[in-house]
């Protein structure tokens, strides 16, 4: 079997402006955030979240980076720490097309 696995330092050869990123974990814990943080770093933007049903703290840092276009979720939420802020904030202003799949 062929190992998959990547190292942080090639994210930007792999995720690229205007792509679909589906983003795992949960609200607050299990969050790929080293992974997120270099997709950040890359300049990617323009990306169409999917948040794997409920999305969190790094579909909100993404957002709250410039670096999402859209997002497809059920729920963005930081559980006991309340509404993503970033997420609320861009999707009331208009500036992030929102997919509520609840």
């Amino acid at each position: 079997m062929t190992d998959k696995r990547i190292a942080l330092a090639e994210v930007p050869r792999w995720v690229q402006s205007g792509m679909r990123v589906g983003v795992g974990g949960g609200p607050v814990m299990i969050t790929p955030t080293a992974l997120i943080r270099e997709v950040i770093r890359s300049g990617a933007r323009d990306l169409h979240l999917l948040a794997a049903s409920t999305g969190g703290f790094g579909i909100d840092l993404l957002i709250g980076a410039g670096c999402a276009a859209s997002v497809e979720f059920a729920q963005i939420v930081l559980n006991e720490f309340g509404p993503a802020p970033n997420f609320r904030r861009w999707a009331e202003q208009g500036r992030l097309r929102c997919l509520d799949h609840t």
